[in-house]
């Protein structure tokens, strides 16, 4: 699938999405790009609800306006188009996955309030969608500029740490790739003795950041840092996201059938988001900074 360069945003007036709007603008105004900003509306339940009263140019068009002056004066090079589309905010913003290079949700999600209140529409278009998402939380801007990517020995893995180095050569940032093991509670007693793990199963886990590295084309010229800890592997993620720019995860979820699975991973990092996180599907393609070749992940 090939992106058109467009980032599009999920716009619909409230708090969560101006932060998203915010994020967006700022990442085109680093990397290039169009920015569109899109509100999806269900014209019916609106005329249901309000009646008569019920008239785009008094409400959807009107915070559009404002979103595109705002984008303007915060970066007023930043090429940005707005439209609204008719029916429910998930199946319409996943039809501009199709063609969009990446998709931008907002959260009222906080880092200090753990749980299941992001939403569901961030966890509907991190499954589903054809293109990258990213799911901007009520955060501070980072502290440290570095990008967090989770890695495992599979191949969602290798799409995530793609777009993670591509992320951080447009922000200047550091990368560090993190990978988490961790056992039963049955076996936690027998790896706390003084037996500790099999050796060979201990070099096994610390080749997994290397081995995703040199499968990667764009990755084995970064400059990456690797941890390897014996952690649950979302909260060893979550736990070294915090301050960071961005967290990158890969997607479980493609095809009709299996859609809706994210991944047991990346769902409960965006339940305790603490920072933006980009999700990547597998099979979406990426180049390399300063290179027209288009990399296998």
């Amino acid at each position: 699938m090939v992106a058109d360069g467009r980032t599009v945003v999920g716009f619909d007036g409230s708090s969560s999405a101006w932060r998203a709007l915010d994020w967006a603008a700022d990442r085109v105004a680093q990397r290039g790009g169009v920015l569109e900003v899109v509100h999806a509306i269900d014209t019916r339940l609106g005329g249901a609800v309000l009646g008569p009263r019920f008239g785009l140019d008094t409400s959807v068009e009107v915070e559009l306006r404002e979103a595109a002056g705002h984008v303007r004066a915060m970066a007023p090079g930043v090429t940005v188009e707005t439209r609204w589309v008719d029916g429910p905010p998930a199946s319409a913003l996943l039809r501009e996955s199709a063609t969009a290079a990446l998709l931008v949700v907002g959260t009222d999600k906080r880092p200090d309030r753990p749980g299941t209140r992001i939403g569901t529409l961030p966890l509907k278009l991190a499954a589903k969608s054809d293109c990258p998402v990213a799911v901007i939380p009520d955060s501070p801007r980072p502290e440290r500029n570095v990008v967090v990517v989770g890695v495992d020995r599979s191949g969602f893995a290798r799409s995530a740490l793609a777009l993670a180095v591509t992320e951080a050569s447009w922000r200047g940032a550091q990368i560090e790739a993190v990978h988490a093991w961790d056992v039963p509670e049955a076996l936690q007693r027998a790896l706390d003795s003084d037996e500790g793990a099999d050796q060979a199963f201990l070099e096994r886990e610390q080749a997994v950041i290397p081995d995703a590295i040199a499968e990667v084309p764009i990755a084995r010229a970064a400059k990456i840092t690797p941890i390897v800890v014996r952690q649950n592997p979302a909260a060893a993620l979550v736990e070294h996201g915090v301050g960071a720019a961005a967290i990158v995860v890969g997607s479980r979820g493609r095809g009709r059938f299996v859609a809706s699975l994210l991944g047991s991973v990346s769902h409960d990092v965006l339940l305790n988001l603490p920072c933006p996180v980009l999700v990547t599907p597998r099979d979406y393609g990426f180049v390399t900074p300063g290179s027209a070749d288009d990399s296998d992940w």
